[in-house]
């Protein structure tokens, strides 16, 4: 098993980009020092899925950070993959504390005398509410099924409306084509 991180082993196997003659353009290399604060930086951002950890954590700025990821495709997609795990990693967390508790301590005259697990109603309640709304309070959400078919009738309802309005103008340039474009003046002499 090799021990460089994911983002170093992508860019070895990705081909250097061709220019317009579809000839290969040679790689820009970046100081060693720099790529291996990078690949710092991609690795706590998805442990924790927090830029400011993560950029503490490679000694980097944040602006340098967001600069770099608005002119680099690749870096940009690593810092995607690399939040979104992040993410998904607090998430976890959450999921943990809210059905496990915490354990506090309970202590009398400076003594630990025993520990109580505490939870977390409203993060439980909160996490509910997300993955299941029905059980929250919230609007019942529909199956695929019943979406596929609401999406079918509002086609529809699009299609009915867009023929009535066909009919309107029609008959509306059809109204003012039998009317006389100028009437003559009456009651002048």
């Amino acid at each position: 098993m090799s021990t460089r991180p994911a983002a170093q082993k992508a860019r070895a196997r990705a081909p250097a980009p061709a220019d317009k003659d579809g000839k290969q353009k040679p790689r820009r290399r970046i100081p060693y020092v720099l790529q291996a604060k990078l690949d710092i930086f991609i690795e706590w951002l998805a442990r924790t899925g927090s830029v400011t950890s993560a950029a503490e954590a490679a000694d980097l700025s944040r602006n340098l950070l967001y600069e770099r990821r608005r002119t680099h495709k690749t870096f940009a997609g690593a810092w995607k993959k690399a939040l979104a795990l992040g993410v998904d990693r607090l998430h976890d967390k959450a999921m943990h504390r809210a059905m496990e508790g915490d354990e506090r301590p309970i202590v009398r005259n400076g003594e630990l005398v025993a520990t109580e697990r505490r939870f977390d109603n409203r993060l439980l309640q909160f996490l509910l509410k997300v993955h299941k709304p029905e059980f929250a309070g919230g609007a019942p959400t529909a199956s695929e099924s019943e979406q596929e078919a609401m999406a079918k009738r509002l086609k529809a309802a699009a299609r009915r409306l867009e023929a009535h309005r066909a009919r309107s103008s029609a008959s509306r340039a059809e109204s003012s084509a039998l009317q006389p474009e100028n009437k003559t003046e009456e009651g002048r002499s």
